[in-house]
């Protein structure tokens, strides 16, 4: 008997053969051994198929023997995107799923600062050993074909960190964070309501009862038909607005449209309408106007700090129009709110100091001691009437402040009409108020000072 060892061609294997050539006798362990490290084998044995080789030999039918360890490639690196779209339906307190919410689930939104994923290196690899004992090197995995774009930095462990709020867009090679959402179409069931970081364009309308609320600018180049629409920081531009006295607009700076009707318009600074402002409650904390042929301010109520400017205010039919100007009516409420502020805190004041007074009456009766419940309420009646001075003072304070704006913006107060101011309207400036009973053509309404009163001038091109 005779055996024969072969090692395959890529060296990741080994072979031995028993050959019967008439002479039987029992071959050991240590012989095969032997031949196995004569023949240059030097890894990978595999002791059990030898083992039972030698317990039950069969001839001519190859066993093997040693078996080498390939190598492990190395891994390709790529991108982990751990910011993921919203998942499953929300209901609100009243167990009732909102549908225009929806479809904002399938938009990506970060913020500044948010960890958005993780670009994850190439590997090396783990090297492999053939059963001659040499070492076989792996392939190393490949960079990731993957661009990092515009609005993500990464950190030095691979972490990718937004630098910048917006849209997260994850192409099949790219990730990139856009600034500036863009809507192709309506803003109805589709699309959903929009709540985002940057600037905003809607190619379309609004539908009813939609929210759209952005940072940064708002351009619509439909209609807005009974929404809300909300520029926090910038200006809302739109084509017009048809609020059916639903839904509002309201920007950080100005307010631009062709036509209001119906609508509530809120405005930083100025709104401007290249057309007719109807039926419509106009807040402006710095100047409307209402240009162009049709410029003209009818029903509803304008709020305005310094300056109207139209070219007819009411309409022949008499609509009942009310302009209020010369006070911001951010201020004006704020001076309405501290007004109510402060005399609730003085009539409270007042129920504490008498507390305070009876609390004193039965400390003198008592020889200056006080059982411990009326010497905790001495302690918190104190307290409380040194938080309400406080607060009265800062208030008071706060309250002439702005009576001294109010003054001082008494000058350069204006109401400008082109052509008309018709009867029905009712002007006030500086809670001095005059109600129109009269067509006044070509006219403009000024504060005077010393007369404290509203004065009508003639208007000059």
């Amino acid at each position: 008997m005779r055996y024969e060892i072969s090692i395959s061609p890529d060296r990741m294997s080994a072979t031995l053969t028993l050959r019967d050539d008439g002479v039987r006798y029992q071959i050991t362990e240590n012989e095969i051994m032997e031949a196995i490290r004569k023949s240059g084998i030097r890894y990978g044995v595999i002791y059990e198929n030898l083992r039972r080789l030698i317990e039950k030999p069969s001839f001519d039918i190859p066993t093997i023997i040693a078996r080498g360890r390939p190598p492990v490639d190395g891994q390709n690196g790529y991108v982990e995107i751990t910011t993921k779209k919203e998942k499953g339906i929300r209901e609100n307190k009243a167990g009732r799923v909102d549908l225009k919410e929806m479809a904002s689930k399938n938009r990506i939104i970060v913020r500044k600062g948010d960890i958005i994923g993780k670009l994850v290196k190439p590997t090396s690899g783990t090297p492999g050993i053939n059963v001659l004992g040499e070492k076989i090197n792996p392939k190393s995995g490949k960079p990731a074909n993957f661009r990092i774009g515009d609005g993500i930095k990464i950190e030095g462990d691979g972490t990718l960190v937004a630098t910048k709020s917006g849209r997260l867009v994850v192409d099949k090679d790219s990730v990139y964070i856009e600034e500036a959402l863009y809507i192709k179409e309506d803003v109805d069931y589709s699309v959903g309501n929009i709540d985002f970081p940057g600037q905003v364009e809607i190619n379309g309308d609004i539908k009813p009862g939609f929210v759209v609320r952005a940072k940064k600018s708002i351009k619509v180049r439909g209609i807005v038909e009974a929404a809300t629409v909300i520029s926090y920081e910038e200006d809302v531009e739109v084509t017009g607005v048809k609020g059916r006295d639903k839904g509002m607009i309201k920007a950080g700076r100005d307010v631009k449209a062709k036509f209001l009707e119906s609508a509530h318009v809120e405005a930083g600074r100025d709104v401007e309408v290249d057309g007719p402002i109807t039926n419509s409650i106009v807040k402006a904390k710095n100047k409307v106007l209402a240009s162009g042929k049709k410029g003209v301010v009818v029903g509803g109520l304008t709020l305005v700090g310094r300056e109207i400017e139209a070219e007819e205010i009411g309409s022949e039919l008499g609509v009942k129009t009310e302009i209020e100007i010369g006070i911001d009516p951010e201020i004006r409420e704020e001076e309405r709110l501290l007004s109510a502020q402060i005399q609730l805190d003085e009539e409270n004041l007042q129920k504490l100091l008498a507390i305070l007074r009876d609390l004193k009456k039965v400390l003198d009766a008592s020889g200056g001691k006080l059982p411990k419940d009326k010497k905790d309420l001495y302690s918190k009646v104190t307290q409380t009437i040194l938080h309400l001075r406080n607060s009265l003072d800062m208030n008071r304070k706060r309250i002439m402040e702005i009576r001294r704006e109010i003054e001082m913006s008494k000058k350069g107060t204006q109401i400008v009409v082109r052509k008309t101011l018709h009867p029905g309207v009712r002007i006030t400036m500086f809670q001095r108020q005059v109600n129109i009973d009269k067509p006044l053509r070509s006219v403009v309404l000024v504060y005077d000072e010393k007369r404290e009163e509203i004065v009508v001038r003639a208007y000059r091109s």
